[in-house]
């Protein structure tokens, strides 16, 4: 599967260091090889290369229990519990977890899953819901309409908003004909859809254009996941936004939770000046926790002027030099469901003297990277490590607070220069300031359902989860 990839030459050492010595845990014995009916795993913990691919149910909590105290960036703030009070391996992964206070991330799911996430494929209608109302009075808007998707061809567009429930057997199964019917309603008008779920291919980056901005040619880049084909896309972006001479660059990163940490090392590259990177400054250091410290030494992504790492189906290959834009500063489009790997962007940039203003929302606040581990059909993305750019900087747990507060703006499309963040940017270039009237968001809608663990009540529209990320690599 496309997920058994290498996503940063860097790390390849790294990781078979981690195989060779199994994840860097000892040799020890669990209460559970002492005494079978043992409810609890203690210190000290066997291996977990030792345990990996025994998928009885006692061995793949061993496997988990094991694997956190090797790799977790809190080993020390794993929680003791029942081993017999979860029926699934992946139950008790999440109950061991640090409280939501200091891990709000780490994750798991099926290897299928997480095979499809990685490669940008979802079986889906390619609708992304958002909530802009309040708890009190929820609204759910559509806030973006994928491509080619069902939902497109059923000419469902932004900004339409739910009436009553939806009626859906949506899931994983590409086996059995679905189906996903609502009402909705455009400008006060009552319509109704019923789609058909399907394949689709998610388009990472969904829109380049040039805007003229009076006195400026500003390029914008609507830049949806670190997945898929989204490097390859991005460099064509900026070869072409280069060919248009442009002053400068707008990237929409508000539904963007993130992706692969290469994908946001690369864009990187092409927006720092060229003389910055003839040293290869740092983009992003890894920071793990203490047992994994020595191994992460080399653990750095950098910034080149040419690509570190492409995919073996990449169109441009490692090693090819990327095109430059020749701006001072870059305006982000945020919202909280801007995330990880996108976060990881504004703070890169900005730690090699790069402006960068946020217009929008506060964003996720997500400083923290996971690798994959396949185990027993599940996949695990425990957070790892905290990255940190070139300046040393990584504070933004509680996220990027935008230079200009503005909401989001479900009643234009994205791209229109009259669309509210859009806007903003614009005027915040021509002028240096934040428009006189801006709307302050009460409850962000991004920060909800496209967060990492999305409020899922009645109410909520059923839609594809998508996990804020800053993947390394996965580890099989």
């Amino acid at each position: 599967m496309l997920a058994r990839r290498f996503l940063c030459l860097l790390c390849i050492t790294l990781i078979g260091a981690l195989q060779a010595c199994g994840g860097g845990g000892g040799g020890g014995s669990t209460d559970a090889e002492a005494a079978p009916n043992t409810l609890y795993l203690d210190a000290p913990f066997v291996s977990s290369s030792s345990m990996a691919e025994q998928c009885t149910l006692a061995p793949q909590k061993q496997f988990i229990r094991a694997y956190l105290d090797e790799v977790y960036l809190w080993p020390e703030l794993v929680q003791r519990r029942n081993t017999l009070a979860y029926d699934t391996p992946a139950d008790y992964f999440s109950a061991i977890l640090a409280p939501p206070s200091v891990d709000r991330f780490s994750f798991s799911s099926s290897i299928d899953e997480a095979d499809a996430r990685e490669t940008a494929e979802a079986f889906d209608v390619g609708i992304y819901w958002i909530q802009p109302g309040t708890d009190a009075l929820p609204v759910w808007r559509i806030a973006r309409v994928e491509p080619d998707s069902p939902a497109m061809k059923a000419g469902l567009q932004r900004g339409d908003t739910l009436y009553g429930r939806i009626a859906t057997s949506l899931g994983t199964s590409q086996t059995t004909m679905g189906y996903y019917n609502f009402s909705y309603l455009r400008q006060g008008e009552l319509f109704k859809a019923n789609l058909t779920p399907s394949l689709i291919n998610e388009d990472p980056v969904s829109q380049t254009k040039v805007i003229d901005n009076k006195t400026a040619k500003v390029g914008y880049i609507s830049f949806e996941s670190h997945y898929g084909n989204a490097q390859d896309q991005l460099i064509e972006s900026i070869y072409a936004l280069s060919y248009e001479g442009i002053d400068e660059l707008v990237i929409d990163l508000r539904y963007n939770s993130g992706g692969f940490l290469y994908i946001s090392g690369t864009l990187a590259s092409m927006l720092a000046p060229a003389d910055t990177l003839l040293s290869e400054p740092v983009f992003i250091r890894l920071q793990p926790n203490s047992k994994l410290t020595n191994l992460y030494q080399t653990a750095v992504l950098r910034m080149a002027n040419t690509i570190q790492y492409a995919e073996n189906n990449a169109k441009y290959k490692t090693g090819t030099f990327l095109p430059q834009l020749k701006i001072k500063r870059v305006y982000v489009l945020t919202t909280g469901a801007t995330c990880s790997a996108s976060e990881s962007l504004i703070n890169g940039l900005r730690g090699v003297g790069v402006t960068v203003h946020t217009i929008g929302e506060t964003t996720c606040g997500k400083p923290y990277g996971m690798t994959r581990q396949d185990n027993c059909g599940t996949a695990y993305y425990p957070i790892e490590f905290r990255g940190v750019n070139a300046l040393g900087e990584s504070d933004f747990s509680n996220g990027f607070a935008p230079r200009c507060m503005v909401s989001d703006d479900l009643d234009h499309e994205r791209g229109d220069a009259r669309e509210a963040q859009l806007s903003a940017a614009l005027t915040h270039m021509q002028t240096g300031q934040c428009p006189a009237k801006v709307v302050v968001p009460d409850n962000s809608a991004a920060s909800r359902q496209m967060s990492p663990k999305p409020l899922m009540t009645a109410q909520t529209p059923p839609q594809r989860q998508r996990p804020g990320m800053a993947i390394l690599q996965p580890r099989h």
